[in-house]
């Protein structure tokens, strides 16, 4: 085996190895109600693109904030990212009072997305998205939303698509 073979074969062990471990930590079932307001936390599609459909099975969803899980539960387990306007609902949650900034871990498990000439399958499981957001931004409208570019978040790879993505968080 040449060198450039030896260091495929171990690029693709770490990969398998590292994809086999993503949501690890998004197994914790501890949650902390607080006394405060409910906030939520959502995912919404920008630019379509030429997709139809983008439908998304949301595997895992966690938020953290002071030490503690604040929220760790799926509200909506599949989402249409081509539904542009549309946010859909992953969590809700109460921050404790002197937390000022709350993490967030979104973990998908596949879809499949359509296009005028197709569909295809959708490789996710390697990816959680992790956010930090302000406590005091979030309570401006109770709410933060994930806006994912579904046009630039999907690229090719072996038999379909896989998500690669890219997003901001909107308060």
């Amino acid at each position: 085996m040449t060198r450039i073979g030896m260091g495929i074969a171990l690029l693709l062990g770490l990969l398998v190895y590292g994809c086999g471990r993503s949501n690890y930590d998004l197994t914790q079932t501890t949650t902390v109600t607080g006394e405060g307001p409910t906030f939520s936390l959502r995912l919404a599609g920008d630019d379509a693109g030429d997709f139809l459909s983008a439908k998304l099975q949301i595997e895992s969803v966690q938020v953290t904030g002071g030490g503690a899980v604040l929220a760790n539960a799926v509200q909506t387990p599949e989402i249409d990212l081509a539904d542009i306007g549309r946010a859909h609902l992953l969590a809700t949650f109460q921050a404790p009072a002197g937390v000022d900034d709350v993490e967030f871990l979104v973990g998908f498990a596949g879809g499949t997305l359509t296009t005028s000439k197709g569909s295809f399958t959708v490789e996710a499981r390697c990816q959680t998205l992790r956010l930090t957001g302000k406590v005091s931004r979030i309570a401006e409208r109770k709410h933060a939303v994930i806006h994912l570019d579904v046009a630039r978040s999907f690229v090719a790879g072996g038999a379909g698509l896989t998500l690669v993505p890219h997003f901001r968080l909107v308060y």
